[in-house]
């Protein structure tokens, strides 16, 4: 009651309400009518007055009135106070805006006055009161209309929450439209997915009879009739679609009759887009008329699409970048089956059973058809693979199959659910049987046909995304790489069989090889003796290759070696004979000689035709030239061995006079030795006691910093020197050197029990040159040395010197697998140094392979072999054999290997060669540092970049997925350039440009130039960092 409203006014106001309540209801129910005329005439309440129907207007209209009445008692009550604000909360539920509620409120308060102001006649009080009282009933319809305004905005909040929680997706749907149905007037919500852009999966359903009603209809996202409603619309457009009165409007006819029962009148539906594209719909429903047409509905929905859709596409980036991890390692894993597999039916076979062991698909097979169209199973792994070829399904046959449709198109075929396709009706007991449900069948190529075709099952729909199916592809595809390679080797195999002759000849210059000249050489000297003449063994080794291998790659230095060869062969003779050795060495025999004046002519010939200029692919000139080192039979007696060695001893002289020659070429003149002054030849001072001595340079365990091993190295002691082994070794007789190899390996047993009892169980390595193996006795010796030290086998690894053809023969093939069979590893040493040895590392069984240091010790100034050092990682990887790297020689070489993912390394940066008695202490002041794949210095760093570019070489469309493949700040070299200070520099910004190109189309040159460019800006950041230090 208004304060100024006296005791007198109070009594005159209910004795009037009383004598005249019949009148006053009159004139309040026409103030009602001329209000609502009067509203009509507004657009926006007349909006709203046409969605409510002239049944509820009727029903507002006698509340109103109701209401009104109310409002002129004298007492104000909590009931009409609560009826005030309830009043408001039903306006905002109908979407009145609190503005057109103020000016409906003047309107409606201009016909009540008019009504009533007769009756209250000379009570001018009474109008101050009506005036009060509709005041105080619009402030508190206001409060009601802002109380359900805040609601719905703590409603949007908690979801905001909820979204942004790590509670699982299914889960945060189910939650958001519980709270969703919290807001009062809200009857109804549903969220479903698409798969094909057609038919929606349903995720999540929320209301009274909602259920119900979605079972009973067809909702479609197409240009169908059904795909023309409010979700179709939304899906195709990606904007909002509003109905406000379900029941009238033509959108959602095709739907009026199923929902008629339901009683609803309003819907909004709208896409959820992620990263710019429909990815899912959301329906809700009212029963009140244009209920989702309130601004502050509409934003609230905005805001729940832009929300949801940021949500499910952070979580949709989460699960991509975690399949395609898991995805890309299976594409590895299948790479690595190609390599291992012995024979096209272990290929198969262990294909399917790593599809089903290590995937979510509960069966796997590999199907052709036979001779008679009927498909036959070739390999299967999984539930119910065994039993396939019961299914009698034939190439050519009016019964549709998947593997029919397959095979006839050539293309990848699958089923998200087989037995909801009716055409394929025919398996769909067997499939329902076996709990089979999605279903892909992809084509095997073979030589450029289809040859099979794979298949993968799963127990559960849906299975199939793009994703997937694009790995199933390239699975499919890296099997038909691996049956075109193992075709490819059985015609190899074939071939070697009909041509002999291949045993016996180099495979990069088509000349003889060493099998050969060892049977050439016994010939030559039985022809030189028939006939009276002289005969000249050579050895040539090239000059200055080693720096046009460095310069231009591996591939320049193999097209040097071929125009080498045959420059050799137009230089000599018919009656000649050259041949290569390994590497850059060639050996010659000369028959048919008459005196020295020949072999000078011969000489200058073959000095000519190797000092011309050579041109090289990629107009590229180098200029070589030639060490030679000749014996003349018979002047120098004895059988093709010594002869040899007495050529390579004087090619040695040749060498080692370089700077001082005349000539290019040396004639053999007797036993060398160790110095000019000394008369005792290398053979007597290591038969002597502590002449021979053993330094040992340990091995390094990258990843845990623990030293594992020490190769035993020989020294020669003499005249108060030590003698390297490129100093005696080359002019030691067979005898001699076998005598060295067994005392190395004598010394080296002791050694290592030695440290195994002072607690360092470390394994020790010893070469053993190829001829030392092939020796008959070799191996009892070896039993022997074991025996007599004590050494468990497992402790020492023979590591193999690879030279020419050694590998080829089939009897080192044979000693090499009894050595392991005894439990002693073998290490084939010095890989990457010939040609041969990295073409046979996949043939032979080792435990180590050990790269040669020539290789790594110039990678700070050439980094791009580390792609080289990568791949001979991964070759060691795929064969289950250990990788040590020698020639690490620095921190920054150190540091790239380990980023490279190197197993172990060897170099003078860890410790330099070493006598038995500094070794124990060595080891006990080690302290173990792992060297971890986070790299420390700019040659790291580059390395990881280089190790990325080689995975982006080989799987382009596989990492091209990679998110914010744009940003170069996020991948390893980008975070260290960044941290130290060189984000700025030419290199830093080559690599942006590297990232910017990947991430986009682009052609083979643009990517290769910017290659180029990151090689020539690292050298220069390099160089510059090297000057600041």
């Amino acid at each position: 009651m208004p304060p100024f409203f006296s005791e007198r006014s109070q009594q005159i106001l209910r004795t009037l309400l009383q004598e005249h309540q019949r009148d006053i209801q009159a004139a309040i129910v026409e103030a009602v009518e001329k209000f609502y005329a009067g509203a009509a005439e507004h657009p926006e309440l007349k909006v709203i007055l046409e969605r409510l129907g002239d049944e509820r207007i009727v029903r507002l209209k006698k509340e109103q009135a109701e209401h009104s009445w109310l409002l002129l008692q004298p007492d104000d009550g909590e009931l009409l106070q609560n009826r005030s604000r309830e009043t408001g909360r039903i306006h905002a539920l109908m979407g009145i805006q609190s503005e057109w509620l103020i000016s409906s409120m003047a309107l409606y308060s201009d016909c009540l006055l008019e009504q009533l102001t007769p009756l209250f006649g000379n009570y001018p009080e009474l109008r101050s009161y009506l005036l009060q009282r509709l005041a105080t009933d619009l402030a508190r319809q206001l409060q009601g209309m802002e109380s359900s305004a805040q609601e719905e905005r703590a409603i949007l909040e908690r979801i905001d929450l909820l979204l942004i929680s790590d509670v699982s997706p299914a889960e945060t749907v189910r939650r958001m439209l519980n709270k969703l149905m919290s807001i009062s007037g809200l009857d109804g919500a549903w969220i479903s997915h698409s798969e094909d852009g057609i038919h929606l999966i349903r995720d999540q359903v929320s209301g009274q009879d909602l259920q119900e009603y979605l079972d009973g209809v067809e909702i479609r996202l197409d240009d169908s009739p059904y795909g023309q409603g409010p979700a179709g619309i939304a899906w195709r457009t990606g904007e909002i679609i509003y109905v406000d009165d379900w029941q009238a409007d033509p959108i959602s006819s095709p739907w009026h009759q199923a929902s008629q029962k339901y009683g609803w009148r309003a819907n909004v539906t709208f896409p959820i887009k992620v990263n710019g594209k429909a990815y899912a719909i959301i329906g809700l429903y009212s029963k009140i008329p244009g209920f989702f047409r309130a601004p502050n509905r509409q934003n609230l929905i905005r805001h729940l699409a832009i929300m949801l859709g940021i949500a499910i596409g952070r979580r949709q980036e989460q699960k991509r970048i975690d399949r395609l991890s898991s995805l890309y390692r299976a594409f590895l894993a299948e790479g690595d089956i190609l390599i291992r597999a012995r024979s096209e039916t272990e290929m198969l076979r262990k294909t399917c059973q790593h599809i089903v062991e290590n995937t979510l698909f509960t069966t796997a097979y590999i199907m052709k058809p036979d001779q008679d169209g009927l498909f036959k199973t070739r390999a299967g792994a999984g539930s119910g693979s065994g039993i396939l070829n019961n299914l009698g399904i034939r190439l050519l046959s009016d019964c549709p199959s998947l593997l029919q449709e397959t095979w006839h198109t050539e293309r990848l075929q699958y089923r998200n659910d087989y037995c909801k396709d009716p055409a394929l009706k025919a398996q769909h007991a067997f499939m329902a049987e076996q709990l089979w449900v999605s279903v892909a069948t992809i084509p095997i190529r073979r030589n450029g046909q289809i040859w099979a075709i794979l298949g993968v099952v799963s127990s559960e729909t849906h299975v199939f995304d793009q994703e997937i199916l694009g790995t199933l592809a390239r699975v499919a595809k890296l099997l038909g790489y691996g049956l075109d390679e193992m075709d490819l080797k059985k015609r190899i195999e074939q071939e070697r069989a009909t041509q002999s002759w291949m045993a016996r000849h180099d495979t990069l210059t088509r000349l003889p090889n060493r099998a050969a000249l060892l049977d050439r050489i016994p010939e030559a000297s039985k022809r030189a003796q028939r006939d009276e003449k002289l005969m000249g063994v050579c050895m040539l080794d090239l000059d200055d290759f080693k720096p046009v291998n460095d310069q231009y790659g591996h591939a320049a230095g193999d097209q040097l070696l071929q125009k080498v060869a045959h420059r050799l062969g137009q230089a000599i003779r018919q009656t000649d004979f050259v041949a290569r050795i390994g590497g850059d060495e060639f050996a010659l025999v000369l028959e048919n000689i008459q005196n020295m004046d020949d072999i000078e002519k011969l000489m200058q010939r073959i000095s000519a035709a190797l000092e011309r200029p050579y041109t090289l692919p990629g107009n590229i000139t180098v200029n070589i030239g030639g060490s030679l080192g000749i014996t003349i039979y018979p002047f120098d007696e004895g059988d093709s061995e010594i002869l040899l060695r007495n050529a390579d001893q004087a090619l040695y002289m040749a060498k080692r006079n370089k700077t001082e020659r005349k000539q290019f070429w040396t004639s053999f003149q007797g036993e060398e030795i160790l110095a000019e002054n000394s008369s005792t030849p290398y053979s007597r001072l290591i038969e002597q006691t502590g002449r021979l001595i053993p330094y040992f340079q340990p091995v390094l365990d990258l990843k845990t910093g623990h030293i594992i091993g020490i190769e035993a190295l020989a020294r020669l002691q003499h005249e108060g020197e030590i003698h390297l082994p490129d100093t005696f070794i080359p002019h030691l007789n067979s005898k001699t050197m076998q005598m060295l190899t067994n005392r190395m390996l004598e010394s080296a047993c002791q050694i290592a029990l030695k440290l195994q009892n002072a607690g360092y169980p470390l394994e020790v390595a010893v070469n053993i040159p190829p001829d030392t193996l092939l020796e008959k006795g070799f191996l009892h010796e070896l039993q022997a040395i074991l025996k007599k030290a004590e050494l468990a086998p497992e402790h020492l690894t023979l590591e193999i010197l690879e030279n020419g053809d050694f590998l080829s023969l089939p009897l080192a093939r044979e000693k090499i697998a009894v050595i392991r069979s005894m439990g002693v590893r073998v290490a084939l040493d010095d890989v990457g140094s010939a040609y041969a040895s990295l073409l046979r590392l996949k043939e032979i069984a080792v435990d180590e392979v050990k790269l040669d240091q020539s290789l790594v010790r110039s990678i700070p100034e050439r980094p791009t072999d580390l792609i080289f050092v990568g791949s001979v990682a991964a070759l060691a990887m795929s064969m289950g054999s250990r990788y040590i790297v020698e020639g690490a020689e620095t921190l920054e070489i150190l540091d790239a290997l380990a980023v490279l993912g190197v197993d172990c390394a060897q170099g003078y940066t860890i410790a330099r060669p070493m006598p038995e008695n500094e070794l124990l202490p060595w080891l006990q002041n080690w302290k173990p540092q792992p060297q971890y794949n986070q790299p420390k210095t700019l040659l790291g760093a580059y390395a990881s970049h280089l190790q990325f570019d080689s995975l982006y070489q080989l799987a382009p469309a596989i990492l091209s997925q990679l998110p914010c493949l744009e940003d170069s700040h996020r991948c390893r070299l980008g975070k260290y350039l960044d941290g130290h200070g060189m984000s700025h520099s030419s290199f830093a910004i080559a690599h942006q440009e590297y990232h910017a190109c990947i991430s986009r189309a682009h052609s083979p040159e643009e990517i290769m130039l910017l290659r180029r460019k990151m090689i020539e800006t690292f050298a220069a950041t390099r160089n510059a960092l090297l000057e600041e230090h």
